[in-house]
């Protein structure tokens, strides 16, 4: 009998949490070890150590952002300027590129992520055209649904980005996202961001990304209406198209409540016509893994860049104040919140920056008000045009989003 050669791994899949955030994580493994036992599953802990996770553990690598080849004041710069939910995506291009490095291909999915089958149409389509994402929606919403609209995805993006395919080719793309995602991944509507996933509108089209239309990828509250699937005993497939289902996204799920699919829309799914007896399921099973892995790692820490050194809570005006800052070309670079040395210094930046703050605010309010009342804003403008392009002015300097 000859020999076999074993082929290796050319890919790799990963993911991005905060410590607050490690049950899902430790339940996407599991579920990574259940359909593809041979592929590494990598994860980026952003406000810790957490490697004793790998303890037990095949094929799963915990790292911390010391591996991102970023200085240690950027991580930190890092940390101030953006929430949990920035963060965890603006670094997501830099972790990729990381991973090229030893692997050919890089599968990014969300924590919240649950992998019911291998994915096996991932590796050729990548080969062929480096970056590979999954639209929100593909098909059309029929007027007046109660709970999905196409404005969501004028809102947040055309493709959602808890999913995320890569080759070495994608380099050039990796670079481009991450020049935008270092200091503009902001959840900030009145300027029409939404961390990542909005930059990747303008990403697909330049380095041609190939928007993935199958049914059984990235499932979420947000396309159940179009993506309906059954149980036939020998696996989950879409009921529509009988492909198999890949990936289903409990974003917003709660653990105790699995009945509820999500908090993240504007009115109940418990009553919708969504559910079936395959969603149950499987909410049921992810639940239990998602409680499991709870219980394993005992009482969740509190993000660890939400207070600063002396204990102050940073809120997202004082975040976005020393973004400015940072940004600003007249003034020197703000104490970091998070080193004890600063501690004084940054409670000094902290005061003295009151004005800058409540101009910020001001800011957004401007631009509020242009859209909430267009015709009075068009009237004070046309009354005051010297005034207003003063005002327009400061609004542009003060969002520092490039135009």
């Amino acid at each position: 009998m000859g020999s076999t050669t074993e082929v290796p791994v050319r890919g790799v899949y990963c993911t991005i949490v905060a410590q607050n955030y490690l049950p899902q994580a430790l339940a996407l493994y599991a579920s990574i070890r259940a359909t593809e036992p041979g592929r590494t599953f990598v994860v980026l802990v952003i406000d810790g150590d957490r490697s004793d996770l790998e303890v037990g553990r095949p094929a799963l690598r915990v790292l911390g952002t010391n591996a991102l080849g970023l200085t240690y004041r950027e991580l930190l710069d890092l940390a101030t300027i953006y929430d949990v939910v920035e963060w965890s995506t603006a670094v997501k291009p830099v972790f990729l590129k990381f991973l090229l490095q030893e692997f050919e291909q890089v599968v990014y999915l969300d924590p919240d992520t649950y992998m019911v089958s291998p994915l096996m149409e991932l590796e050729a389509l990548i080969d062929e055209y480096d970056v590979v994402l999954t639209p929100h929606l593909l098909e059309p919403v029929t007027p007046g649904a109660s709970f999905v609209s196409e404005v969501n995805s004028l809102t947040v993006g055309v493709h959602n980005l808890g999913f995320c395919a890569v080759g070495r080719g994608s380099i050039p793309f990796l670079d481009w996202w991450w020049s935008h995602l270092e200091r503009e991944c902001l959840i900030y509507p009145l300027l029409g961001l939404f961390v990542d996933q909005k930059w990747t509108d303008v990403g697909a089209v330049i380095f041609e990304a190939h928007s993935l239309r199958h049914y059984g990828y990235n499932i979420g509250h947000w396309n159940l209406h179009e993506r309906f699937f059954s149980d036939d005993g020998s696996g989950m497939t879409m009921t529509t198209t009988g492909e198999p289902l890949r990936l289903f996204h409990f974003s917003g799920f709660d653990p105790r409540d699995p009945g509820a699919i999500s908090v993240r829309q504007n009115v109940s799914l418990r009553d919708s016509d969504l559910g079936s007896e395959a969603l149950d399921s499987l909410s049921h099973e992810y639940a239990s893994l998602v409680l499991q892995a709870e219980a394993a790692l005992g009482a969740r820490p509190p993000y660890g860049y939400e207070r600063d050194a002396s204990g102050k809570r940073l809120t997202k005006r004082v975040r976005r104040t020393f973004r400015k800052d940072l940004l600003a070309e007249n003034r020197p670079t703000p104490p970091s919140p998070f080193v004890e040395s600063d501690r004084k210094a940054f409670a000094h930046w902290r005061r003295e920056s009151v004005g800058r703050l409540l101009s910020g605010a001001a800011a957004d309010a401007a631009i509020a008000m242009k859209y909430a009342f267009p015709d009075s804003y068009g009237t004070l403008k046309s009354t005051l045009p010297r005034q207003f392009g003063w005002i327009r002015g400061v609004l542009l300097k003060q969002s520092r989003i490039r135009r």
